[in-house]
């Protein structure tokens, strides 16, 4: 299946499911809301993707708290399978069935892919509650399934992955369901470290920091910089309010992303800025423009919050 093909039937597929979608090539290529967030990067060969990518669409996740995933169709060996997660750089992919039956039904996969076979998660408190049930020590219970003790006792111990074909001879002789639902949209992404890409958007990083921004460079997506309010982060009584800025130094390209800009701050419901060089113009499709002349004037995030807050619908 083409990458445009697939797409088209995925974002199809949302739409009918009651997300609102938008579209954009660079670390991800769909971005979907309806309660929860998505950020689906599309590849017909899931190794395509690339570290970097996983980077900067963690990073967005995380501070979006959305979910990243990839839909593909093979990786260079293989076909992928149904039910079955291949996780790469961090983030899980899927095939297209896989998402289908998600999206519809809301059923997880359970089967990981990994080097030297196929893993799932398990319920550690269950196979220890199942064992002592049957009065079965860790030894004995090894040796029905034809592996080390020790292996037993970390699964009982450690939230860790086990072999498939281990899980299911357990299953067997305890007669318990032990293997749990790979949770594919509820995995927790960790904020990435990144850096600017020239000193222009070093400069406007510095200043941000400075009135009480914590940052994330981005590359590949429709914005560069992720800059959440420090202050109001502290206080559990508020929203953590995210500013998300553009910053430009070429007038021409700047007008090119501005409304893939527009299309992704008006889905995510989130304020934007767009910060230039010397380019004069108070907005551009409703998004604010400043340039670095008056970000430099001012004293704190509110100041900057405030004028982001001005994006037109």
């Amino acid at each position: 299946m083409l990458k445009g093909s697939l797409e088209e039937r995925i974002e199809t597929l949302l739409k009918n499911s009651g997300y609102v979608t938008a579209r954009y090539h660079g670390c991800f290529d769909i971005v979907a809301k309806r309660k929860q967030m998505l950020l689906i990067k599309v590849l017909k060969n899931v190794d395509a993707f690339s570290e970097e990518h996983s980077e900067n669409l963690r990073l967005v996740a995380s501070n979006l708290g959305a979910s990243p995933l990839v839909v593909g169709d093979q990786t260079r060996l293989d076909r992928l399978r149904n039910g079955v997660v291949y996780e790469r750089y961090g983030v899980p992919s899927v095939n297209f069935q896989t998402f289908q039956r998600l999206i519809d039904e809301g059923i997880m996969p359970n089967i990981y892919s990994d080097r030297g076979g196929l893993y799932v998660n398990i319920d550690s408190d269950s196979l220890r509650q199942a064992r002592g049930e049957k009065h079965i020590t860790q030894r004995e219970l090894a040796e029905m399934v034809g592996v080390n003790k020790k292996v037993i006792y970390e699964h009982e111990k450690h939230q860790i992955r086990m072999m498939l074909e281990i899980a299911e001879k357990l299953e067997k002789i305890l007669h318990k369901k032990l293997v749990k639902e790979a949770d594919v949209l509820g995995s927790e992404m960790k904020s990435e470290i990144t850096k600017p890409k020239d000193s222009l958007e070093r400069g406007v990083g510095r200043k941000l920091k400075d009135i009480g921004f914590s940052i994330g460079y981005v590359q590949s997506a429709p914005f560069d910089i992720l800059a959440k309010d420090s202050m109001t982060a502290q206080s559990a009584t508020k929203e953590k309010t995210l500013v998300i800025s553009d910053v430009e130094s070429d007038k021409r390209r700047m007008v090119r992303r501005i409304h893939a800009l527009k299309e992704f701050v008006t889905l995510t419901n989130k304020p934007a800025v767009v910060i230039t060089e010397k380019y004069a113009s108070h907005a551009l499709e409703g998004v604010p423009v400043i340039n670095r002349a008056e970000l430099e004037e001012l004293d704190n995030s509110k100041e900057l919050i405030s004028i982001a807050k001005r994006v037109k619908k």
